[in-house]
């Protein structure tokens, strides 16, 4: 469970908000772990994280909101295989 109401503050307009510089001046490698399900990162921007900056491996995490819990088996071994791989 969770706020419901967690996104409200970022329905308003909050075009003039860019944080994409800082995201490109990232120099370590990320995890990102989308749920497929989130309110608060769009598909399309989780694909950009992807693809400039730190360039991040994406990973998205089916029937699942905003952050996943990582309290599964699944989701844990997920992150356990990413540190493992040595990025």
């Amino acid at each position: 469970t969770y706020d419901l109401r967690i996104a409200d503050a970022f329905k308003g307009d909050i075009a003039d908000v860019d944080l994409w510089a800082l995201w490109d001046m990232l120099t370590v490698p990320i995890l990102l772990l989308r749920g497929a399900e989130s309110d608060l990162l769009p598909a399309d921007t989780a694909k950009a994280m992807t693809e400039r900056g730190p360039r991040a491996d994406l990973v998205e995490v089916p029937d699942c909101g905003h952050a996943p819990s990582l309290m599964v088996p699944d989701q844990i071994e997920t992150v356990l295989k990413w540190a493992a791989s040595g990025v």
